[in-house]
């Protein structure tokens, strides 16, 4: 193997993982380091198969606890990769890189040696469709929200791996969740899935290494401390400030892009006073685990 073989590798195995609660604003955290030339979004940009629920992390992870449900865990692994996310949409999911047949036969042999060897298992399925979703030589940006609530699970498959965990307002998550198309429909209940995701960022964050992770408050990205916020964050990942990086965030992203305080307008008055008084009751309880809260 060459030195740049060498070297080549030694970069994809310290992936940037963005994540959140999702509508946190980690896409716009992947487009900005997707400008910088040493680091390459995924495609697509959310990979889901690694962090997502019942995916490869929870797989590995059932088998540590109770090595009896490991196999069937590795197995639903295997059949959300097909049937969840290859193809999620026309241009998103992973048929945009990999074709079925070929995927097939990564899975397979995923499931023939995970009852062997679990952690070799899931790590060399992730490195051969990590090899087709994101084949440059440059260090691979991923941009599925759980990667946040599984940094400590995703550390076994990943030991390098950084995880930069982009946080909103909860009322403005939730506000965001139910002009989607995806995920809750009802403000309170997703004010209650953005309150059960902040504390299993939380955990996730307290067991993984210290210099893992790195927390984004989305306001002060995009509004109070522009310049400082995209420092850090380069900082965290050890490489340069690319001027395109600022050009681009300088033309694409403005003070008002994390639209605050969007669940004060989008809602009659008496509902906005609703959503306020529970968003206060969960700030208290997540507050009181020691969940940092993300600023107005």
């Amino acid at each position: 193997m060459s030195p740049m073989s060498t070297e080549s590798e030694a970069v994809r195995e310290r992936p940037i993982l963005v994540g959140g609660t999702g509508r946190s604003g980690s896409t716009i955290v992947g487009h900005l380091l997707d400008h910088h030339r040493a680091l390459a979004l995924t495609r697509p940009m959310e990979v889901r198969f690694l962090a997502g629920r019942f995916g490869l992390a929870d797989a590995l992870h059932a088998q540590r606890i109770d090595p009896s449900s490991g196999p069937a865990a590795a197995q639903l692994a295997a059949q959300r990769i097909h049937d969840r996310w290859y193809l999620r949409a026309e241009d998103v999911g992973l048929h945009t890189s990999i074709a079925r047949e070929e995927l097939t036969n990564m899975t397979d042999t995923y499931l023939a040696q995970f009852p062997i060897d679990a952690l070799m298992a899931t790590r060399e399925l992730a490195r051969v469709i990590m090899a087709r979703v994101a084949p440059g030589p440059a260090r691979w940006v991923d941009t599925t929200p759980a990667n946040s609530r599984q940094a400590d699970r995703m550390e076994s498959i990943y030991p390098q791996a950084q995880v930069v965990t982009v946080l909103r307002d909860g009322r403005d998550v939730a506000a965001s969740f139910v002009q989607q198309s995806f995920g809750p429909d009802d403000v309170f209940v997703a004010l209650q899935q953005w309150e059960r995701r902040m504390l299993r960022i939380h955990v996730a964050t307290m067991a993984a290494r210290p210099s893992g992770v790195l927390t984004v408050d989305l306001m002060d990205l995009v509004s109070r401390d522009r310049a400082s916020s995209v420092q850090a964050i380069c900082d965290f990942l050890e490489v340069d400030l690319d001027p395109q990086m600022l050009e681009w965030f300088d033309h694409n992203v403005v003070a008002t892009s994390a639209h605050p305080g969007r669940w004060r307008s989008q809602f009659d008055e008496e509902t906005a006073r609703a959503v306020d008084r529970a968003y206060a009751e969960a700030v208290d309880r997540l507050s009181a685990r020691g969940v940092h809260i993300p600023s107005e």
